[in-house]
């Protein structure tokens, strides 16, 4: 009997049921290299197979299970098993510096651990501190383990299924540490019914609907271990039943020949991803027409960015995104429809739930294009900071999620994201939101990239600086694209300090990472 689905497991066992021979994943297996192409089937079988396996060293519900995993099919699997058996999914980034991992490893109380063996000598400098009882390696065939270390190959390749497990809808599901940009990381208590409310949430703002004719073949490179990729992603291909077709890593070409090979219908990334694409000198030599749609998450999309992409794809729908870790990743999306009419707008609240409202600093409703800060209330909003009651208080307020993003709603009710709150730069009493100043220098024909962030000012406390990456083979002197700037923006608005570079850092889920540029700019003075 059909009932709705309010677990993980049952979006999986629905799938099974529903779609049990249809191809499910795309990706590439870590023990082979290879991409690997598996059905809804033969996704359950091995994941039932690694829960299995996990029973059987101990794993029991509800405790933690950090992951230092990629982008790997097996991945997939460990999260799934995982939730098979009522456990608690903690993911790390893989690029983490060995004490910044003993701290998140610490602090969830993980019990168990499972890594690929390209991050073993990282868990091995802190292996001696942790209060882990297993560690579980995925490694490639033919690699050799170190004996402190259990084979995930094999939990893999032995036969079996998981015990009987009574999960509900407000069990903890999983434990996302938010990226410690405003100080240590603080980890996102999501539930169940959090994560199967982000799926809901996605799938119909994405109008991802669950069919049996024109599945939807979505591709992306968003990273295992950010909420973009084990919570969006993630729910998205669970509750719309679509073909998930996951890039190892972004790589221009890569993604460009996947997307012909596969034939992919959406694509999902962050700007800068689009900018890299759409620049690309051998953009034009792949055939890209498969693609219906695009989804900028992680970061607000250039008003340029979207015209160049409705150019090089006339008949594409574009969706602009807002979300965040601590919203289970639910938020707005801007509707195809409205990409060309409202440029820069991320759109509305996501249906059917989400609630948005922005807000003065005592909680106030702000008045249409008034900047305040965006706060949320939903279904899909975390439980709270695990371990962390006076983060929970400043965040959670009267049902309510302040996210610390600024933004304003026009007269029509649709959102405008403007910056993070420690992203403003206040120049001599003046609020100047960078992503504004970003948006202008992006119309330069020149520039390819740009982040604009503040630096110390002695007598203004603080002023403009903007960091740009020129296209291939364009150029522009610090003063040209100042000047570019003087019909289009407010004088105390307009960067003075113009530095170039050859490129951007970028973060894990392929934001610009002003935390890496703010420290530059300290070790510059």
């Amino acid at each position: 009997m059909w009932r709705v689905p309010e677990t993980i497991r049952d979006l999986l066992a629905r799938n099974v049921v529903d779609f049990g021979d249809r191809e499910a994943k795309v990706a590439v297996s870590y023990r082979s290299g290879d991409y690997i192409r598996n059905t809804w089937g033969e996704v359950d079988e091995a994941s039932d197979r690694v829960a299995a396996g996990l029973t059987e060293l101990g794993v029991q519900k509800g405790q933690k299970v950090a992951c230092m995993l990629a982008n790997h099919i097996e991945s997939a699997y460990s999260y799934l098993a995982i939730h098979k058996i009522g456990a608690v999914f903690v993911p790390i980034n893989i690029r983490l510096a060995p004490r910044e991992v003993e701290y998140i490893v610490d602090n969830a109380d993980a019990d168990h651990f499972i890594a690929m063996s390209g991050a073993l000598p990282l868990v091995e400098q802190v292996r001696g501190r942790l209060q882990v009882r297993n560690y579980v390696c995925l490694h490639r065939t033919g690699e050799d383990l170190p004996d402190w270390s259990v084979s995930f190959n094999q939990l893999l390749e032995r036969p079996g299924k998981p015990p009987a497990v009574d999960i509900g809808p407000h069990d903890t599901a999983d434990i996302i540490y938010t990226s410690g940009t405003t100080g240590l990381p603080k980890g996102v208590v999501l539930t169940q019914a959090n994560k199967v409310a982000c799926g809901r949430m996605w799938c119909s703002a994405l109008m991802a609907y669950r069919t049996r004719y024109g599945v939807i073949r979505s591709q992306d490179c968003f990273p295992f271990f950010t909420s973009s990729g084990c919570s969006s992603v993630m729910m998205i291909w669970l509750y719309g039943g679509n073909v998930h077709i996951h890039e190892e890593s972004f790589d221009v070409i890569k993604t460009l020949e996947l997307i012909q090979k596969e034939k992919s219908t959406f694509y999902g990334g962050a700007p800068a991803m689009y900018a890299f694409i759409l620049n690309h000198p051998r953009f034009k030599e792949f055939d890209t027409s498969s693609l219906k749609g695009l989804c900028s998450g992680a970061a607000s999309m250039p008003s340029e960015l979207i015209r160049k992409a409705q150019a090089a794809w006339p008949n594409i729908k574009i969706y602009n995104s807002y979300s965040l870790t601590e919203g289970g990743t639910g938020g707005t999306i801007l509707d195809a429809a409205d990409a060309v009419t409202k440029l820069g707008s991320v759109g509305f609240p996501m249906m059917p739930e989400q609630e948005m409202r922005v807000v003065d600093l005592d909680g106030r409703d702000v008045k249409p294009r008034e900047i305040g800060e965006i706060v949320l209330r939903g279904p899909n909003v975390m439980k709270e900071y695990y371990k962390n009651p006076k983060a929970t208080a400043e965040t959670l307020k009267d049902g309510w999620l302040y996210t610390g993003d600024t933004g304003y709603y026009d007269e029509d009710g649709y959102l405008y994201f403007m910056d993070r709150l420690k992203d403003m730069i206040v120049r001599g009493g003046f609020n100047i939101y960078s992503v504004e100043v970003e948006n202008v220098l992006y119309e330069h024909a020149a520039v390819k990239q740009c982040a604009v962030l503040a630096k110390p000012h002695p007598e203004l406390g603080e002023d403009v600086l903007a960091f740009v990456v020129f296209k291939e083979g364009a150029t522009a002197t610090a003063q040209e694209l100042h000047d570019f700037t003087k019909d289009k923006l407010a004088d105390y608005k307009r960067p003075r300090d113009i530095r170039f570079l050859e490129s951007l850092p970028i973060n894990p889920t392929g934001k610009v990472d002003k935390k890496a540029m703010r420290a530059m700019i300290a070790d510059q003075k």
